[in-house]
This record gives structure tokens, C-alpha cells and sequence, in this order.
């Protein structure tokens, strides 16, 4: 059985805000701007990544959760986030926080290394578990 409708356009928004936070970290602009862009898509793309977490949750696990930690949590229970990337998700969530709340530059450029470096990777694996269990879903 195939995902239903909703979750289908979530991964799909999913997937676009990914294709751009990946596609940020190859930009050649001034460094203090690749931080900004890659930053708030960074917020928008961990935005629309828990959200489809917590949809993907309930309605293909039974699962509620609440909250990005939450939903986090209950993923990685699930298989959805791999064992390599459970530390760098609650990390991610923090330095979310941290960058939506308060801007500092020092932790603007911190978080953007981290997103460059680990958060990307992560983030890409889970957009893959969920978009090929679609597929495999539709393939039933």
C-alpha cells in the first residue's frame, strides 16, 4: 500500500528543501553569505524534515509524537534514522534551536560546518529511507 496522499507531497516538499540545502554547500559566494543561505536552509529543510517524521510516524507506525526530539527518537526506534546518524539528529536539533532563536556569527559559522560536514549526510539518509519506502510501498 502506498503512502497516502499527504505524506506523499511532504516527502516531496521534503525532497526539494534537501535538493537545495545539498545544493549550498557548493555555492561560491562570500563565505559570510553561504553561511546565512545554507543556515535558513538548514532551519526550513530540519522544519520540513520533522514534520514528515512525525506524519510518516503516525500514520505508517501508529506512533504520535510531538516535538522534533520526539519524533527523532521515535525514528530512530523505527529504523528511520540509521544507528551512524542518531547522535548527529540531536545534535542537529539543538543547533537549530541555537540558530533560530539568537543569531550570532561564531554560531551561525559553527552550525554551518556542522551542516557541511555531518548534517547533510544525515539528513539525506533518512530523505532516502522515507522516499524508498514509498516506492516500495507502491511496488506491493
Amino acid at each position: 500500500m502506498a503512502y497516502s496522499e499527504k505524506l506523499q507531497r511532504k516527502i516531496a516538499n521534503l525532497e526539494k528543501a534537501f535538493s537545495n540545502l545539498e545544493e549550498s554547500q557548493f555555492f561560491e559566494y562570500e563565505f559570510q553569505i553561504n553561511v546565512e543561505v545554507t543556515t535558513k536552509r538548514f532551519e526550513y529543510t530540519f522544519e520540513t524534515l520533522w514534520k514528515t517524521i512525525k506524519l510518516f510516524l503516525l500514520e505508517e507506525k501508529g506512533v504520535e509524537c510531538y516535538s522534533p526530539m520526539d519524533c527523532v527518537k521515535a525514528a530512530y526506534q523505527v529504523g528511520l534514522v540509521p544507528d551512524a546518524y542518531e547522535q548527529d539528529f540531536v545534535t542537529m536539533i539543538r543547533k537549530r534551536n541555537e540558530i533560530v532563536h539568537i543569531y550570532n556569527e561564531a554560531v551561525a559559522e559553527e552550525i554551518y560546518h556542522l551542516i557541511i560536514s555531518r548534517f547533510i549526510e544525515a539528513i539525506g539518509e533518512v530523505v532516502a529511507l522515507l522516499s524508498d519506502s514509498d516506492e516500495d510501498n507502491e511496488n506491493e
